[in-house]
């Protein structure tokens, strides 16, 4: 077998992990030189190491770019909104072992990343996660670095901009972030929608000029300390968000009374968030390999949204809301002799929601929900080629509307996965899940929204809890030029939220049930091809299919595929990626059709300097993309052209100065949309 031989020569002390089924912070050993010998990706039982060549590094300037010019097999990597996807679901991000932001990845530099560890099946501490990337990177104890970067778009509105800031002494590291991000994409849009009545009604709306503004501003600091057994963290910060949706001009058609109305499409539509944070994290690593991990996040938001729909009268919404959430999660790992190891893990959501309904349906609304999950985490190992885990868990729901009696669910949770490596190339991995979920706070309140003349929108209190079930399977390949995974997954949901629309009188009454179930059949197949260092190619394929019935009927099937490349030169490096047209249905009802995208980027970088030029759908104009949604009493259909779809170009400027020793980057602070309650 030809393998690559690596060799790292350290001038001082470097930290590697002992054993694959131990986390990278909780044993370590000192080696003053290490020789690595092996493939750059290797399969391990329960996870994949792999180790980044020289090119990717020097072409990649997050941790998000970085796992993206490695290829992996199955794993996609959308660097701009900050998600790596496998086919399990969305990885959780990790450093050293320590749960990181989004943020933090972004600007990890990856110079200072030794390697990445991916686990498709998840143990101990990354229990009750469905996939991780945990980024092994160099620790430092002085100096730091404040890094700007710019990105400017061409062809609307678009700009990103962010200053990050880091100085490290001895065990302790204090972290500084700002920025602000402004975009305007024009949007053409067009919707027809049958009011489906006793005497039905046909509505036809047009928007010729629209200003959907958003902005978003934010500043954060964190102080935090690590030591061989010990890290904590605390971290506080402020993000203040606006949004519009304003049509601006546009037409408006009703018929079916008595002469067809005609008005001027007018729609104003602002949100506004002021949102508070903090989170707090600590791990210790006892003796015996054992670990407790604890972490707080929380934050509390003022929410404001406001919609105008103009016709012969107003259609007023206006909703001001006081948002307070809070996240608890605690894991305790015991490793047992032989092979086994025991994670118990605690997990508490807590969300406090008051909306003061205003306008054409005023209410005062008051929701509290709180989930409880506990589970037990048992895995065994056989050496290096099998591995089973048992996860048994818990949850207990309850939430309560004022007025309302409380609703609780207690509900079981399990959790399952076998891994069967006969060599280091090959793996076959099987899984079955058994879980709960409960509706979302926007849709149990008994709140009434009036949207046009015809059309009301009313929460729904009394919906049941649902049951999910998946099992899945996956076989991959892993060679030093090519790698191959083959992924099938199933998904059922009974009591899935759907939209149910009800006559009364003449308006039709939007509210929501559970009284649904839901099929999802997933197919993938992805190879990687890597012929010589300086070129990469990605290609994948799958199928999906859809089967809903009940309050909704849907039947949709799609097939798609996406491809990628880079090549490498020096300073330079060239990269295009491509997907091809696909369907989707959304919330169990609305079919999506998504239009063919395709990107072309060009990269110089140099020392601490980097220049990126980015050009997405070149030469095209038509993208556009439909939606759907089919009910007994109710039909829409509507179409958007979009700026975003189509021609569109960028270009990223990026520059750090060190100051002292030379540092890993600080995380940087990643802004998150706040959850809100109000029935929109």
């Amino acid at each position: 077998m030809n393998k690559t031989k690596i060799i790292c020569t350290i001038l001082g002390m470097m930290t590697l992990p002992v054993a694959a089924q131990t986390d990278s912070v909780s044993k370590n050993v000192q080696l003053k030189e290490v020789v690595v010998a092996g493939d750059m990706v290797k399969r391990e039982v329960d996870y994949i190491n792999c180790i980044p060549t020289p090119k990717q590094r020097k072409h990649a300037h997050s941790g998000f770019e970085l796992v993206k010019n490695m290829m992996l097999a199955g794993v996609n990597v959308d660097a701009e909104n900050g998600v790596i996807t496998t086919p399990v679901g969305s990885a959780t991000l990790y450093i050293n072992g320590s749960k990181a932001s989004v943020r933090e990845i972004a600007t990890l530099r990856p110079k200072d990343i030794l390697r990445v560890e991916y686990y498709d099946m998840p143990t101990g501490k990354y229990a009750n996660d469905k996939a991780v990337m945990n980024y092994i990177v160099k620790n430092y104890t002085s100096g730091g670095y404040t890094q700007v970067e710019a990105l400017q778009g061409v062809g609307y509105l678009k700009g990103d901009y962010n200053l990050t800031s880091k100085y490290s002494l001895g065990h302790y590291n204090v972290n500084l972030w700002a920025g602000s991000c402004v975009q305007n994409p024009k949007v053409y849009g067009e919707t027809t929608t049958d009011y489906l009545l006793d005497n039905p009604i046909h509505k036809q709306e047009a928007a010729y000029d629209t200003d959907m503004k958003s902005i978003g501003r934010y500043v954060n600091a964190s102080l935090s300390r690590r030591t061989e057994r010990t890290t904590w963290m605390i971290r506080s910060g402020v993000e203040v968000s606006t949004r519009r949706d304003d049509v601006l001009n546009g037409s408006l058609v009703y018929t079916g009374y008595t002469v067809p109305l005609l008005f001027t499409n007018n729609v104003l539509e602002h949100d506004k968030t002021i949102k508070p944070t903090f989170s707090l994290y600590f791990n210790h690593n006892f003796k015996g390999e054992k670990s407790l991990e604890c972490s707080l996040d929380g934050y509390y938001a003022r929410n404001t949204y406001k919609r105008n729909s103009l016709e012969d009268r107003a259609f007023l919404s206006d909703v001001k809301e006081d948002y307070t959430y809070l996240n608890f999660n605690s894991s305790y790992v015991m490793p047992l002799p032989k092979g086994h190891n025991l994670t118990f893990s605690l997990i508490e959501f807590l969300k406090i929601s008051q909306d003061e309904y205003r306008g054409s349906s005023p209410s005062l609304q008051h929701l509290r929900s709180s989930e409880s999950l506990f589970f037990v985490d048992y895995a065994k190992r056989w050496g290096r080629k099998v591995m089973l885990v048992a996860r048994p868990g818990v949850s207990y729901l309850a939430y309560k509307l004022r007025g309302e009696q409380e609703v609780t669910h207690l509900a079981p949770r399990f959790y399952s996965m076998f891994s069967w490596s006969p060599n280091q190339h090959q793996a076959l991995q099987l899984f079955f899940a058994l879980g709960n979920t409960f509706p979302t706070l926007n849709t149990v309140n008994a709140a009434e929204q009036q949207i046009d003349r015809v059309l009301v929108r009313r929460g729904n209190p009394t919906m049941d809890n649902s049951t999910l079930l998946g099992p899945a399977l996956t076989y991959s390949l892993n060679f030093k030029k090519w790698s191959a995974l083959l992924s099938a997954n199933y998904e059922y949901m009974s009591n899935a939220i759907a939209n149910v629309f009800l006559k009364d009188n003449n308006r039709l009454i939007n509210t929501y049930s559970s009284d649904t179930r839901y099929h999802q059949y997933q197919l993938l197949l992805s190879a990687t091809w890597k012929p010589v260092s300086d070129f990469n190619v990605k290609w994948e394929g799958g199928y999906d299919y859809y089967r809903v019935s009940g309050a909704a009927d849907e039947r949709l099937g799609c097939c798609y595929a996406r491809m990628e490349a880079s090549y490498y030169l020096g300073d330079f490096s060239l990269s295009a990626s491509a997907q091809t047209a696909r369907k989707d249905l959304m919330g169990c009802q609305e079919r999506v059709h998504l239009p063919f995208l395709y990107d072309l980027s060009a990269e110089w970088s140099h020392g601490n300097l980097s220049v990126v030029v980015t050009a997405r759908n070149l030469f095209i104009q038509g993208n556009e993309r439909t939606r759907s949604l089919l009910a007994s009493n109710y039909q829409c259909y509507g179409r958007d052209v979009s700026e975003r779809d189509n021609s569109f170009a960028s270009v990223k400027v990026a520059y750090s100065l060190d100051y002292g020793k030379k540092v890993n980057h600080s995380p940087k602070y990643e802004s998150k949309a706040a959850e809100s309650s109000i029935l929109r």
